[in-house]
């Protein structure tokens, strides 16, 4: 055991400790865990949560939403290993559940949404909640340790970072998978098991986490008041049955039974998880919010739609204390998600990014992907779960969210761009979830019986009303025909030509525009590659080097075949005859506008820098926002499967370093008209414009940056690069004695042939 920290030096060495870079900081703090008594870690432990998110000081605390493994690997594992459900962190929010310290949130620093739920006094929040007594309002909430803590991690997804931090807006375009997601990942499955055998880590704390009854005779008891977990009386989890009363989380202090302090002590971790999650989460302001929320944030409410589902199915399994808990889940989360997801598609960007919103919904709509059963994909990575009769009552319960979210979506796909590889895509996504045939059979029964919704929601905001109001109505309650006069259907005459209008637009763009692109970009390419020469194409060909042109066509290529199927599945979905489709392959393509300026010298404004109106028109404006694509860096493209991450990371670090110390020296080299400048433009990488999208607000920017002449090694990275250097030095130890000649040679070899581009360019 370490020597105990005086008490006098604690706060000032806490302090030290957290100023220091992380790699440092983690070992100190854990040896002052070790040294440090449970009062001392009470003091400092608000200090160490309000590090980590970056509470009243930096708003990157740790970098938790910026540290990939990808961009900082051994940081990646330091944190998980430090904040993991059996790591060291997670172990002392435990040890400190056996007092009675709680520690005080102000509810001035948490979203507006979530404030107001709670001066609604839910039942949940009843014994956290303190109230002023002169304002006669919420004024903090008192949480335990592991209550604090999990809180904090919640809260800490909602800050807008994309916005202020570049690499963060860098993991919200690229969807890179941070520490912070991983974690929130681990904690969910951890708290809400899917397996109803699974134990909650860590498992080795002392049951009674809850403050002690002031009689010695009786067990230690949980500190929060009592409280039930009550069901609605018709609640059906796919096997019809009704939720119990008591739940196992936090029930009477006065029992001192013990299966019920067993119970208690098992449940009300999950309990708060569930919570915390889901009231924070999904009552994300999203119209009041100047920023839309982060591309992450949204995969995350994904992770937990999905998390919830496995923990819900598996209910008619469990006779644990989370049974009840397990029934009430997915009634929280309904309560919720269709205002979210109605708010959120509403101001998403239309471009690829939209994916994410998409997946979402698909996660949400289709709970029988995430069951026990499905979970275990012996069948093969094609396996498709049945769609059995357990999940009707959920598919009727939310059938709003399968037919209006459709009905949204629809105008949005309507205006993408199907020459983008990942917008087809989304649309195929979409096009297969509603091509299952059991799911299609279901929507139109459930949607003529009760047309569209069991309590007649009019609005989104009037959904999330009656459901909180109506936890205890029939699920099958008749629907008022009044309200429903008035709301379209999925499968009706009028959706009917909405989408067979739809699927015109699909088939032009596969017909007519995307097949011109093709056969335009195949052009270009071949044009370009007899510029540059038989030798360098070998050249490229050899080393595996692919430009940005032939990527796009790879995409392009692709994208016919896809649409395809979703014409298709569209048209078993909706009865659409296919044939009434065949018309638009023997169509001519649409003339286009005059052509006196052309599409890429096309300007909204006249000569005298004023706004044109007559140039204003949609084709116009179709056409201009199709034509602006974002331009990256070669350099910086993602790192294909031939290349070794490491070495092309590695390289790219050097080049930059060479081009920051000589960037003026190379440009001169470049610009220079003899010889040497025809040998330097063989070598470096071309000036170029780099452009780029931004989407932080809700509204589509692009911004552009100048590049300069400039070297890269990242060739040097590919895998074909360096078995030729292999080769080159087994050549020079097998001919010469020295494997070093060889590689002197093949550096010759290319300095030769770069002089011969040089003279014949």
């Amino acid at each position: 055991m370490s020597q105990p920290m005086p008490p006098e030096n604690i706060n000032s060495h806490i302090l030290t400790v957290l100023s220091l870079p992380l790699l440092d900081k983690l070992p100190q703090l854990e040896l002052l865990f070790d040294r440090c008594t449970v009062r001392q870690i009470e003091e400092i432990y608000p200090l160490i949560v309000h590090s980590i998110f970056g509470i009243n000081g930096n708003s990157l605390g740790w970098g938790l939403r910026i540290t990939t493994m990808e961009n900082a690997s051994h940081y990646f594992n330091r944190l998980q290993h430090f904040l993991g459900v059996n790591g060291i962190w997670m172990h002392v929010c435990h040890r400190l559940l056996n007092e009675t310290t709680k520690f005080d949130i102000d509810i001035n620093l948490l979203p507006r949404k979530f404030i107001s739920m709670l001066q609604a006094g839910p039942m949940f929040y009843s014994d956290l909640i303190n109230i002023d007594p002169l304002k006669h309002q919420v004024s903090t909430l008192s949480l335990n340790a592991f209550d604090f803590y999990m809180f904090h991690f919640v809260l800490y997804a909602l800050k807008p970072l994309h916005t202020i931090n570049p690499i963060a807006m860098q993991i919200h375009n690229e969807r890179a998978r941070t520490i912070y997601q991983f974690l929130a990942a681990e904690y969910l499955d951890n708290y809400l098991p899917q397996y109803p055998d699974a134990r909650i880590e860590p498992s080795n704390f002392s049951t009674s986490v809850k403050a002690p009854q002031q009689l010695p005779a009786q067990a230690l008891q949980p500190q929060r008041q009592l409280r039930y977990l009550k069901l609605p009386s018709s609640y059906r989890n796919g096997n019809g049955e009704t939720g119990g009363a008591a739940g196992g989380g936090n029930t009477s202090p006065q029992s001192a039974d013990g299966n019920g302090a067993a119970s208690r002590a098992y449940a009300w971790r999950s309990e708060s998880v569930l919570h915390f999650f889901v009231d924070i989460w999904l009552r994300y302001d999203i119209e009041s919010e100047h920023h839309l929320p982060s591309s992450d944030f949204v995969r995350g409410v994904r992770t937990l739609v999905k998390q919830i589902h496995f923990f819900a199915n598996a209910a008619r399994m469990d006779h644990s204390p989370l049974c009840a808990l397990r029934k009430l889940s997915l009634t929280m989360v309904k309560a919720r998600i269709y205002a979210f997801l109605c708010s959120l598609i509403d101001r998403w960007p239309l471009d690829s990014s939209l994916s994410v919103v998409l997946e979402l919904w698909l996660s949400y709509i289709q709970p029988w992907r995430y069951t026990l059963g499905s979970n275990n994909r012996t069948l093969g990575i094609y396996y498709e779960p049945p769609i059995t009769n357990l999940f009707d009552g959920f598919i009727i319960d939310n059938l709003i969210v399968y037919t209006h979210i459709f009905m949204q979506l629809l105008p949005r796909f309507e205006r993408l761009d199907y020459s983008v590889y990942r917008n087809a895509f989304m649309l195929h996504r979409l096009a297969k979830t509603f091509a299952q045939q059991d799911l299609v059979e279901r929507l139109q029964r459930f949607e003529r019986l009760h047309s569209g919704n069991a309590y007649g929601f009019d609005s989104p905001q009037r959904q999330v009303n009656m459901l909180n109001k109506s936890h205890n109505s029939s699920y099958n309650a008749q629907w008022n025909p009044l309200l429903s006069s008035n709301i379209p259907k999925l499968f009706s005459e009028q959706m009917h030509t909405k989408i067979q209008n739809f699927l015109y637009v699909i088939s032009m763009a596969r017909n007519s525009m995307l097949t011109n692109n093709i056969s335009a970009l195949r052009k270009e390419i071949l044009e370009r590659q007899r510029s540059e020469g038989y030798l360098k194409n070998i050249f490229k060909k050899f080393i595996g080097e692919e430009t940005q042109d032939e990527l796009t066509l790879r995409d392009l290529s692709r994208i016919p075949e896809v649409l395809r199927h979703c014409i298709d599945a569209f048209c078993r979905t909706f009865n659409v005859d296919p044939g009434t489709l065949s018309m638009h392959e023997t169509l001519p393509v649409e003339p286009s506008p005059p052509a006196s300026p052309s599409l890429q010298n096309f300007s909204f404004f006249d000569s005298n820098n004023c706004l044109d109106t007559s140039k204003l028109t949609p084709h116009q404006m179709s056409l201009n926002a199709s034509n602006m694509q974002p331009t990256v860096d070669p350099a910086l493209l993602p790192i294909k499967s031939n290349e070794i991450r490491p070495l092309v990371r590695l390289l790219h670090l050097i080049s930059e370093a060479i081009n920051d110390r000589y960037g003026s020296r190379i440009e001169a080299f470049y610009e220079r008209e003899d010889f040497y400048g025809k040998l330097s433009r063989q070598v470096l990488y071309a000036p170029m414009t780099e452009k780029w999208f931004e989407k932080s607000d809700g509204n589509v920017d692009i911004y552009e940056k100048q590049l300069p002449p400039r070297i890269s090694l990242r060739p040097l990275g590919s895998i074909p690069s360096l078995c030729l250097m292999a080769f080159a030095l087994c050549f020079g130890h097998l001919w010469f004695g020295v494997a070093s000649v060889g590689l002197l040679l093949l550096c010759a070899v290319f300095f030769i042939y770069c002089m011969l581009l040089a003279l014949l360019s």
